[in-house]
């Protein structure tokens, strides 16, 4: 091996550069002809000046772990390591490029890993509670009893996925840049600044929206679905796999608000919608059913709500086990 060959590195270096002599260019041209293992050599080479080159932010890394690794990499297709000499000045800066190249797939795969949807999401679960939470993008949200939650934010796609079982009221951090939508199983719920409620029981045969406030894309993955806007409710139909607009019932949100508004209600009705609220279950005896009640409740407590009926309908008012149970004369049909 010539004396040229001694410090091939360096003249790589300088050749990649821009920086070599006439004869070391005609050398290292001639040289690379020779064979295709040092063809190979000098590829491997500039791939590596190129992606230096793109760096521009530098931190300090472990850099003879990086050469060690690269070098281990650089052999023959017979198995031999290939020599090149780390002690000239250009092979300080292939040791530099090394690192930087290992830098860059560290960094790039730490950011592909966390930057998609596989990230751990969010999870929120109630039980005979009704729980109010904020999701990590900064929207409320309240979950009725027996509900889960689970959210995610997939960087890729800027998109905010909830999955939900049970039923919820959201009120949306809307972002124009970012898409937010509910996935209940191949039926979605995609909010354009808005508002709503979603009941979606897995025992039910049908997936209810109320919007509050705005406007949101309620749709499968087979039906484009419709709109809905503020005070507007949509039904989907699990057995047809229909969608339809309905009203919202008076008391759809009262488990979030606390506010029942009831006119010339059947007593069976108004007890079912304050039992799907409160903790003790009121169980009416059988001659109340053909009652009727007329009044609206805001934010008081069971108790003040059971006396206030009680005294309407002229009714006594027992507890035990948990339980409130009415009695009275009862009501003509």
């Amino acid at each position: 091996m010539n004396r040229q060959e001694d410090h091939i590195d360096e003249l790589i270096g300088k050749y990649l550069a821009g920086e070599a002599e006439a004869d070391e260019i005609a050398f290292i041209e001639s040289w690379a002809g020779k064979d295709e293992v040092n063809q190979k050599y000098i590829e491997q080479f500039s791939t590596i000046f190129q992606k230096a080159a793109q760096v521009r932010e530098f931190q300090v890394y472990d850099t003879d772990a990086a050469w060690t690794k690269l070098k281990a990499n650089l052999r023959s297709p017979g198995g031999k390591v290939i020599p090149i000499q780390n002690r000239s000045p250009f092979g300080l800066i292939w040791r530099i490029a090394a690192t930087v190249i290992v830098a860059v797939g560290i960094g790039y795969f730490t950011y592909t890993s966390f930057s998609s949807s596989a990230i751990e999401p969010f999870v929120v679960e109630t039980a005979k509670k009704i729980v109010t939470d904020t999701l990590p993008d900064g929207s409320s949200v309240v979950l009725n009893r027996e509900t889960k939650l689970a959210y995610s934010f997939d960087k890729k796609k800027q998109a905010h996925t909830v999955k939900l079982s049970g039923e919820a009221f959201f009120s949306i951090h809307h972002d124009d840049s970012k898409t937010f939508i509910i996935d209940l199983a191949g039926v979605f719920i995609r909010d354009i600044g808005t508002s709503f409620n979603v009941k979606a029981y897995p025992e039910s045969n049908t997936i209810e929206v109320v919007v509050e406030e705005g406007e949101v894309m309620f749709y499968s993955d087979e039906d484009s679905g419709i709109y809905l806007r503020e005070n507007g409710k949509g039904v989907y139909n699990k057995d047809t796999k229909t969608f339809t607009i309905d009203q919202p019932e008076p008391n759809a949100l009262a488990y979030t608000t606390k506010f029942f508004s009831f006119s010339n209600t059947d007593l069976v009705s108004v007890v079912e919608a304050l039992n799907d609220v409160y903790d003790k279950k009121i169980i009416l005896h059988d001659n109340l059913k053909n009652c009727h009640l007329t009044v609206s409740f805001n934010n008081e407590t069971q108790e003040e709500i059971v006396t206030i009926i009680a005294e309407t309908l002229g009714l006594t008012v027992t507890e035990a086990d948990g339980k409130i149970k009415l009695e009275g004369p009862g009501c003509e049909d």
